[in-house]
């Protein structure tokens, strides 16, 4: 049972913070967890020293770490929301607290977005990156027509002013809490540092998981899509709601 103090305490977050908090949310972290074993579980089975750059609740870690008999470094920056603390090192992900190219795998999981400049983030992927190793990112959309966080149409569309008077108006929250979205080409910029090399892995990510018998309502999406010549497929995905892509570090 939920003591009346921790109810208060409840009431006093805003919606994305309830959600954290939330069974939904719990429960939705072992299905994540699976798409990123379809996706890049060979890579995290694969071993070495493996991170996980903004792991938040940690309780994604802990399932991939289930999934792949593998430990898996987490770094949150905000150590209020973390629940699951094994293996988590408080942290910005733009000032990680680690040597140069110590790590042979990362996953940076719908990150971006929560970093005022992105492409400090991806700068310091690549400096924690060994020669020749890789990192997994999930990537957001502005344009996406329902924002992940609060959900709410359009909110990501919105200049910051307008988007902080919607969150309040709809009560969902005080403020947009510094949450930026980009369009494809602007994270791309962003991801365009010196020894990284950046590949678009969307489409073998909306393949893997539906292969393996996961997001079955999009089966005939996709079924329509797959018949598309190439280049206006990835059109249309780099129009959608979220991509994935996979950076690699150049060997020296």
């Amino acid at each position: 049972m939920t003591s009346p103090s921790s109810q208060a305490d409840l009431a006093e977050r805003d919606y994305y913070e309830r959600f954290l908090a939330s069974r939904e949310y719990r429960e939705s972290r072992a299905r994540k967890a699976a798409v990123l074993n379809t996706i890049v579980g060979d890579r995290i089975r694969a071993g070495g020293t493996i991170g996980d750059v903004g792991s938040g609740t940690g309780l994604l870690k802990r399932e991939l770490e289930k999934l792949s008999g593998q430990p898996i470094i987490g770094f949150e920056v905000d150590p209020g929301v973390v629940i699951e603390r094994g293996r988590t090192c408080v942290a910005d992900g733009t000032r990680l607290p680690t040597s140069d190219a110590c790590f042979d795998f990362l996953i940076v999981n719908h990150l971006y977005e929560h970093v005022a400049e992105p492409r400090r983030l991806f700068a310091e992927v690549s400096r924690v990156l060994k020669p020749g190793g890789s990192a997994y990112v999930s990537a957001g959309s502005r344009w996406a027509f329902l924002e992940p966080h609060y959900r709410l149409p359009f909110l990501s569309w919105l200049p910051r002013g307008l988007a902080d008077r919607y969150v309040r108006w709809t009560g969902r929250a005080k403020s947009y809490r510094g949450i930026r979205f980009l369009g494809y080409r602007s994270l791309q910029r962003a991801m365009d540092v010196p020894e990284l090399r950046s590949a678009d892995m969307t489409e073998h990510a909306i393949r893997s998981v539906l292969n393996g018998g996961g997001g079955g309502r999009w089966q005939p999406v996709w079924r329509v899509l797959s018949v598309l010549p190439g280049r206006l497929r990835r059109w249309i995905l780099r129009c959608g709601p979220q991509w994935f892509f996979l950076l690699t570090r150049r060997d020296r």
